[in-house]
């Protein structure tokens, strides 16, 4: 850490010289300019009683975006403090500097939707037949550039008002005075015991007397807590050239300075496939989202590819038309349904969904009204489809958080952001990095096909809902495969079920796994997983239809705000120590 504050001196004069600055401003003003989705703008007014709602995985993380809300922040400002907060005392699922990102933001003013694409490539240095001896194993080759901050930093500037040191005050409080570890973090480090013991870095803070940490005691961050504060003082020594230059620098020190230099030699010495061109180059973007049209009064969004949002989408326009508020959810014909409408979804997504850069993705016929026609015409009552399952255009052609913000104006902000559990600390820097490359495929000619320069399918989507133009939904459900699944079931209880947000979060769930699963090496079982709680009677149906239904386990961690005409709902996971509370705004 202090190699790197003594270096950042000399980095602020060699970077920012006023051409370079005046380069950066505009591009970053064209990325931002025109990436936005109009929608109709329907009741643009302020949330009911102007309250505010937050929900997150951790209470520390959800007290610290009403901490910045009550500050004057908006929903972007809260969502990069919630994020920073998380990768403090949730470093086993995201991170603010080693992860990604997706995100979408309901800007109530404008009645827009916009996409934050916050991921990043695959390293240069990555070939396919390197990664096919070593996909299965943890380690620096798993990581790709990490996007999140860079994204982070596109919200504070196109959407949030207060300064970079203020919104990260939290995060750095809390690494260095240290907080309780919680039954979940106990969980991952007893799970992650042994690469944690093999590494210097990661067990300097989790084992510091020796011993794994135990639910109960004190964990510190001291080195992440510097690294935020050597980011809030690169934005500082700009500040005074005004707020959009001070954030560059920010980005700037991470991507073109010294975190990007403390990354990638970490890298070259242990196996990694990151370059110093790989970080100079990147930057994350504000894109349009992708949507369908439920109903007359609804409009789902989601993220589109590379991310895995769309098999949300594609799901849900399958069975829009089906009237399953007729069934409700516990009946067998009503998860049959929604079962087989999801292994078709995923086909899709296998067949069709990487990056767009490197490969085609046919999203318009994909989210089209004819094409789910087609598909549901495919879903018999009566029997079940297992895969392999043939491409559907064919003839025509746990280790992420979610967390979600509204603020007193009816700004919204639905968050997915994931790193992955391998516990990998890139040296005093605190900095926990990602392992995305789990997700890229080795397959000849498949769109998710791991390319140099070109992003991994990413499984983060969380997704967001309005109703007549006014923000109804923002949810999310963590878990790889699990995401889309488990948020098409939040939306269906939400929308043709009639529960609340806690009784949407609180219900048992189901998985298939009639696809190959997003993570190398891509098995599928064409298993029904159900988790404990449905009744014995559907269950039995379910096996009847031709299911191999297996009952336990756990289906992701899940979070939802659902906004009503008179009032507004937090969903909290009741399996974790997720945290949601809805104060009125000041």
């Amino acid at each position: 850490m202090q190699r790197i504050k003594l270096i950042f001196t000399i980095f602020l004069i060699i970077t920012f010289t006023s051409i370079i600055i005046g380069c950066n401003q505009a591009e970053g003003i064209n990325r931002l300019g025109s990436n936005r989705s109009e929608i109709e703008t329907g009741d643009l007014e302020a949330m009911p009683n102007n309250n505010q709602a937050i929900v997150s995985a951790h209470r520390l993380a959800t007290e610290a975006g009403f901490e910045i809300l009550g500050a004057g922040g908006t929903a972007a400002d809260a969502a990069v403090a919630v994020a920073a907060v998380l990768t403090v005392v949730e470093p086993f699922f995201s991170s603010a500097l080693g992860g990604g990102t997706w995100a979408l933001y309901y800007e109530a003013a404008a009645g827009e939707v916009t996409s934050l694409d916050g991921v990043g490539p695959v390293g240069s240095n990555a070939s396919v037949e390197d990664y096919a001896e070593k996909g299965g194993l943890d380690g620096m080759h798993q990581a790709v550039v990490p996007g999140a901050w860079d994204g982070w930093m596109l919200w504070l500037q196109e959407y949030g008002r207060l300064d970079l040191g203020e919104v990260l005050a939290p995060a750095i409080e809390i690494g260095r005075e240290g907080f309780t570890v919680t039954q979940s973090l106990e969980l991952w480090l007893d799970r992650q015991s042994q690469l944690i013991a093999e590494r210097p870095d990661t067990a300097e803070i989790y084992m510091p007397e020796g011993r794994l940490l135990r639910q109960g005691d004190i964990l510190y961050q001291h080195d992440l807590a510097d690294t935020f504060e050597v980011l809030a003082e690169a934005y500082e020594e700009e500040i005074d050239q005004g707020r959009e230059q001070a954030i560059q620098a920010a980005r700037d020190y991470f991507y073109r300075g010294p975190l990007a230099e403390a990354i990638v030699d970490f890298s070259d010495t242990h196996g990694g496939y990151l370059t110093l061109e790989d970080f100079h180059g990147f930057e994350a973007s504000i894109v349009e989202p992708i949507s369908i049209q439920y109903n007359e009064e609804i409009k789902v969004f989601q993220n589109p590819p590379n991310s895995q949002g769309i098999t949300q989408l594609i799901a849900l326009n399958i069975l829009k038309d089906d009237n399953l508020s007729q069934l409700g959810p516990d009946n067998a014909d009503a998860i049959h349904l929604q079962v087989e409408a999801l292994k078709l979804a995923f086909s899709d997504r296998y067949y069709h969904v990487g990056d767009p850069e490197l490969t085609d993705v046919p999203v318009e016929e994909l989210l089209s009204d004819e094409h789910a026609r087609q598909q549901r015409q495919r879903i018999d009552m009566e029997t079940v489809m297992e895969w392999p399952i043939e491409d559907g255009l064919a003839e025509g052609m746990n280790n992420t958080t979610t967390f979600h913000i509204v603020d007193g104006d009816g700004n919204g902000a639905a968050v997915t952001t994931s790193l992955g559990a391998q516990f990998l600390v890139i040296g005093d820097t605190g900095i926990h990095i990602n392992n995305r490359m789990r997700m890229i495929s080795v397959e000849e000619d498949n769109p998710n096909q791991l390319t140099p320069g070109y992003k991994v399918r990413h499984t983060s989507n969380p997704y967001l809902a309005l109703r007549d133009g006014s923000l109804y939904i923002l949810g999310g459900n963590t878990g790889v495969d699990n995401q889309p699944q488990g948020q098409m079931q939040q939306f269906i209880h939400i929308v043709e079920f009639g529960l609340s947000a806690q009784e949407a979060i609180d219900r048992p769930r189901f998985a298939t796994t009639a696809f190959p699963e997003g993570t190398f090496p891509y098995e599928y079982e064409n298993t029904l997983e159900l988790e404990e709680g449905f009744p014995q009677e559907a269950i039995d149906e379910l096996s009847l239809k031709g299911h191999e239904v297996i009952v336990g386990g756990a289906y992701g961690s899940a979070n939802m705000i659902v906004v009503d005409e008179d009032d507004i709902q937090v969903g909290a996971e009741i399996r974790d120590e997720s945290y949601g509370e809805v104060k009125e705004s000041r």
